[in-house]
This record gives structure tokens, sequence and C-alpha cells, in this order.
């Protein structure tokens, strides 16, 4: 999910539609109106952003994508505060309707304002295993995505699964692999192949963790929810929304991590996106780990185009984008 997408001219129009959304700007809307314009490259005062009418915004902003960018972009404007009332989920869908974007996201705003768990589980939980199913149905036909279902649902047992990566253990220190076999180990999961262990094909989200930074904790969740949408080409959004809901609206989407309320700190957040985005590859998308299991982590890091944790990330121009 790329992040910084708009030129100068088209930036400034994006944010004006971010700012009609509500009437009066909260602390987090402003502070997230100016993260998203700093991944720009641009330094700016939200209250000094001008709300612009949806008929405006159609006017400069047509390329389908980035009108796409955008409603997502708003879809997440509405929720920074935690709660989500009627009126911005109305005007996320007025924009949506202007711009002629089909988003997931705008349909299940109503049934967050209601605070419809249920609902709002099923279609999250939809929307991403419709990535995983899909991607195995590509990759091996029927065969394939029963064997993601029966990992997400079955406990996915295999001996000879469990014992390649148990093996990891005796990689070098400092390793890709071994810092995985650790990660695992410190944080109480099991292994690939063991009963009721992590499915190989959801690898990449504790791949993500190695390469991020991020703790397991849910200020860390979140943050690699966010980091992992950046680095998904196919529907990436789709990791922040449901880090969002999970960790800090308090809604129970999966069911190997408790509810949280609050954790969205917008500089955090966004930023977190911005060096998943630095990634110059899918790491969901069938990235070899095994070519890569026994090379210095912070190597592959680098490799990857990925910021190292602690250090500044480099804005792409808005021209550039």
């Amino acid at each position: 999910m790329d992040v910084i997408v708009f030129d100068s001219r088209e930036l400034s129009v994006a944010l004006g539609a971010l700012r009609a959304l509500v009437p009066r700007l909260s602390v987090r809307q402003a502070r997230y109106i100016e993260v998203v314009a700093r991944l720009h490259g641009v330094a700016l005062n939200a209250k000094q952003v001008a709300p612009l009418a949806n008929e405006r915004v159609a006017a400069v902003i047509a390329d389908p994508h980035k009108r796409g960018r955008l409603v997502q972009l708003a879809v997440v404007m509405t929720l920074v505060d935690g709660e989500l009332v009627p009126e911005p989920a109305a005007a996320v869908a007025e924009l949506a309707a202007a711009l002629a974007v089909d988003e997931q996201a705008v349909r299940l705003l109503p049934h967050l304002v209601e605070r419809h768990r249920l609902t709002t589980r099923v279609m999250m939980m939809r929307r991403i295993m419709k990535k995983f199913v899909g991607e195995a149905w590509r990759d091996g036909g029927l065969r394939a995505v029963y064997g993601v279902l029966a990992n997400f649902f079955g406990g996915g047992a295999n001996r000879a699964t469990a014992a390649r990566y148990a093996a990891l253990e005796r990689y070098p220190a400092g390793s890709l692999g071994r810092a995985l076999w650790q990660h695992c180990k410190d944080n109480g999961f099991k292994l690939p192949g063991e009963g009721g262990g992590m499915p190989e094909r959801i690898l990449f989200h504790d791949l993500g963790h190695l390469f991020s930074g991020f703790s397991t904790k849910p200020e860390g969740e979140i943050q690699q929810a966010a980091f992992q949408a950046g680095f998904v080409r196919e529907d990436g959004f789709a990791f922040l929304f449901f880090g969002i809901i999970q960790f800090h609206l308090g809604i129970k989407i999966t069911p190997v991590a408790e509810p949280e309320v609050g954790y969205f700190d917008v500089d955090k957040v966004m930023t977190a996106l911005a060096r998943g985005a630095a990634c110059n590859v899918d790491l969901s998308a069938n990235w070899d780990f095994w070519a890569h299991a026994a090379r210095p982590l912070a190597e592959v890091r680098a490799e990857l185009g990925i910021p190292a944790p602690g250090t500044p990330v480099m804005m792409v121009k808005p021209e550039a984008a």
C-alpha cells in the first residue's frame, strides 16, 4: 500500500477533502492531516487547510488509484479519535461516490457507528481470508486452498515442517532464521508445522515484526499492522483497517489477540505505514524466506529497502511519487 501518491497540486486538494469530513478538527484529526502532508514532504498547520467540495476534489484528482487511496485515507481520518459518529461516516460515503470509488471499508463504517461487532468481524475476516484463499487458488488450486483453511482452522501439524523450523535454533546469531526462531520462543508462539502452530502462509506477519522491530504488545501490533499494510501490494489497506479496529476501536477480529482501545498514535502508525511501503518486495507474495534465512537480519532488511528501526523514513518528493 503506497501512501505517498499525490503530486503537490493534488496534495492540497486531497488534504482539503480530508478537512471537509468534519466540521471541527480534533487534535488527532489535525495531526493526521499534518502527518499525511509530512509524508509527502510538506510541513503545514492543519488549521490552514481549507475544506474543499467533493466536486472540486473529483475535478483535480482523476487517477483511479489516487482516488482509491484518498478514500482509504478518509476512512482512517474518521477513526483516529477512536469513536466514529454518523456525520463523518456519511461524508466519507459521499466522497467515495463523488470519486466513483468502491471501497469495502466505506460500507463497514455505518456498522462501526452502531458498534455492530459481529457484522464488523465477519466483514473483516471475509476480506482478509479472501486474500489468502485467492492467492492459494492461483498458486495450487483446490488442494492449496484446503491447505490454507486447514492451517488456519485445523492446526496444520506436519513433522517435517516443524523439524525444519526447529533447526533455525542452530542458525548463526543475528541471522534472519535465528531471529525468527527466537521471536517465536520469546513470545510463546508455536513454529510452523507444530500442532496449532503458525501457518506458513502468514509467516510474513512475524517476519514483519523482525524487519520493523515492533513488539507483539498492542502498541507494537497496530504499528506492525500498518507496516504490513505498507508492504502488501494487493489490498494492503485491509491490514491497516484491521489493526485500527482491533487495537484502537476495541472490536475483536482475530481470535489470537484481545481487542484493545486507544493505540492509534498518528505519528507512529503512519510512519510505520511509510516504512512498510518502502519495502521493495511484497513479503506476503511467496517471498522466499529460506533463501535468506542464514543471512544477517540487518543485511536483508537493508536489501529490501526498509529503514532500520529508529532511523528517519526517507520521504519521496510528491512529483516523483
